[in-house]
């Protein structure tokens, strides 16, 4: 089945257009929300460290971290979703090899800012 027609884009081939681009506005939107709350963690356990207590501020770290892991994994489901349904179809879009290999490497960041974290705070360093 040709989707593409040689005379110039058709009202079907727009619409597909549109939908692989709002796919991956909505994928980088889940990835800005799991960096925000990747580097607030961070930040709440870098900077905040004198002035709340040790519970608090690893509890507060780890919600914010375990959210950035969540939505790092929730980008890369809610993109490859929509990917695979409109795989038979003639339009480009970002390969899902890359989007996991993003997402699966910023949940690994994740991961690893997590134990850090927490290891310092077990060691006193």
């Amino acid at each position: 089945m040709e989707l593409r027609n040689p005379d110039g884009p058709t009202e079907h081939s727009l619409a597909l257009d549109a939908t692989v681009l709002a796919n991956e506005r909505t994928f980088q939107a889940w990835i800005r929300t799991g960096l925000a709350a990747l580097a607030s963690g961070l930040g709440i356990a870098k900077f905040f460290s004198e002035s709340l207590p040790l519970w608090m501020l690893l509890t507060i770290a780890t919600i914010l971290i375990t959210i950035s892991m969540g939505a790092f994994l929730l980008a890369s489901w809610r993109y490859n979703t929509l990917h695979f349904r409109m795989q038979e179809l003639d339009v480009a879009a970002t390969p899902s090899w890359a989007v996991r290999l993003i997402s699966f490497s910023l949940f690994g960041c994740s991961v690893l800012a997590l134990i850090g974290i927490l290891a310092a705070a077990f060691t006193g360093a």
